[in-house]
């Protein structure tokens, strides 16, 4: 695992709350019952604790002890060392040197047998021997006629049919290539993967810091009615379902908790390393920019030469392209090559048996053949030649479906990659009205001029419009990782382009 970089431990104590640390919420009781009061006071305690239980985490899980800190290139570097299935590609590619060697001397240099001792004792008694006619004849000195032998040897054997060197070559240049395909298949995934799920876990993040801040505003409009129902100037009616809006934000802010721990889980698995303290990404600067600055023909023609699957398929081609070459090797004639050498020694009775004193005699021979081995399978090779050849024509109809789904996938993507900028330009220009329009209404509720239920659907549309901001700045950013998966490589203008 490489080096975290600016990645970083954080540790230290926790810091107090958001907007301070009062929690009091000053009204009048006095034109309440003592019922009234008592159940006041015992609510206004559980929001209070239950703030401090729901807004205190988030800050300080920023401090935890043995909290890692990382940035996204952090994350990206700790993901390629680490993540199992990189690693598994990276094992296979390591074969491609070995397999390679023995690939090209396995083709060109002769199989070798050497033969580090053999010794031999045959016993022969022939009764019956032939005369120069042909015709049997008995042996009238019919005895055992004993032989010893022993010897050493080296064979060197070359079989040579075409250009089948050539081709087996080829064969393992395209397995060595689809292995360089295959890491930088699982790399590109694994880039993607860990910028969507590390900005997942950024937005997660935004939104339930969004829900701890909407959570401080209940808290004060909850403030205002209990001031306004002890001026008499609304009623209990108020109080309690701003009381319920608190206890309401309250939960959407552990149910937003709990997308943002999975999210930190789901970032972590991705990873890969199991050694890693509790995790904390570092906030990075969106990469939001105008997309109507792309080129949807630019980008096509980058994505059909970039595009994993689309080189993949190439490789596909290029592989079967090699096996009709390999299945028409069958009409080339076979040229076998046999070089013997070794000391031999052979005697009559048992002298050789055993003996290693073989320096006396040695013998070599060398054979050369020529086949034509067209005839023996001729059927069953036209056969596997015509499926070859189909294989291939399979191949390219794969290679124009890949391409024609590039084209029509990344033209889809940069489509959705526009409507996320906008939908992003229309949610930033709602929240800002919404703001305004939340503003007024809280002024108009603390004159007596609106009602609470008036008050609560502002707050609802600002809530609204501010968890569409963020969902609309991280949607444009899944949009754009989306597109250069697709593409093959990053679309996004350059820093101070």
């Amino acid at each position: 695992m490489r080096a975290f970089g600016s990645a970083r431990v954080a540790t230290g104590r926790a810091p107090t709350g958001r907007g301070g640390g009062g929690c009091g919420v000053g009204r009048s009781d006095r034109s309440r019952g003592a019922a009234g009061r008592g159940a006041t006071a015992v609510g206004v305690g559980l929001v209070c604790a239950a703030l401090g239980m729901g807004v205190l985490p988030l800050a300080a899980q920023a401090q935890q002890p043995d909290t890692l800190v990382l940035s996204l290139d952090d994350a990206l570097g700790i993901a390629l060392g680490a993540n199992p299935a990189v690693r598994r590609a990276e094992n296979s590619l390591g074969l491609n040197g070995v397999e390679t060697r023995s690939s090209l001397f396995g083709s060109l240099l002769p199989d070798v047998q050497g033969n580090l001792f053999s010794t031999t004792y045959n016993g022969n008694l022939q009764r019956v021997a032939l005369d120069p006619l042909g015709f049997p004849l008995e042996n009238p000195e019919a005895n055992w006629i004993y032989t010893s032998n022993s010897g050493q040897s080296v064979t060197l054997n070359w079989s040579i049919q075409g250009l089948s060197f050539l081709n087996e070559r080829r064969r393992q240049e395209q397995v060595n290539r689809g292995r360089v395909l295959t890491l930088d298949g699982a790399q590109a995934t694994l880039r993607a993967d860990v910028e969507r799920q590390y900005f997942d876990a950024l937005e997660q993040r935004e939104l339930l810091s969004v829900e701890e801040a909407i959570a401080d505003a209940r808290r004060r409009d909850l403030e205002t009615a209990e001031r306004l129902f002890g001026l008499a100037r609304n009623t209990q009616v108020d109080v309690l379902q701003a009381e319920l809006a608190v206890e309401q934000q309250l939960l959407a802010i552990q149910q937003q908790r709990t997308s943002y721990e999975q999210a930190l889980l789901t970032l972590r698995t991705t990873l890969g390393d199991t050694e890693l303290p509790a995790l904390r990404p570092e906030s990075e600067a969106l990469p939001v920019f105008d997309p109507a600055t792309l080129n949807a023909d630019g980008l096509v023609a980058r994505a059909l030469g970039d595009n994993p699957q689309v080189r993949t398929a190439v490789a596909g081609v290029d592989e079967a392209r090699v096996g009709v070459a390999s299945a028409g090797q069958w009409k080339w004639p076979t040229i076998n090559l046999r070089y013997n050498w070794g000391p031999f020694l052979q005697t009559r009775e048992s002298d050789a048996f055993f003996s290693f004193g073989l320096e006396d005699r040695v013998q070599s021979s060398f054979s050369a053949s020529l086949s034509i081995p067209f005839l023996n399978d001729y059927f069953g090779s036209t056969a596997a030649e015509a499926q070859a050849k189909v294989t291939l024509d399979n191949q390219q109809e794969t290679l124009d479906e890949t391409r024609l789904q590039t084209e029509q996938e990344v033209r889809s993507q940069l489509i959705n990659l526009r409507d996320q900028g906008e939908t992003l330009r229309l949610a930033t220009r709602s929240v800002e009205i919404a703001e305004d329009a939340l503003r007024l209404a809280r002024e108009e509720y603390r004159l007596g001029t609106r009602t609470f239920e008036q008050l609560q659907d502002a707050v609802e549309q600002e809530a609204t419009g501010r968890r569409q901001v963020i969902q609309a700045r991280y949607g444009f950013v899944d949009a754009l990782i989306a597109l250069e998966t697709a593409v093959g490589g990053p679309v996004r203008p350059a820093a101070g382009g």
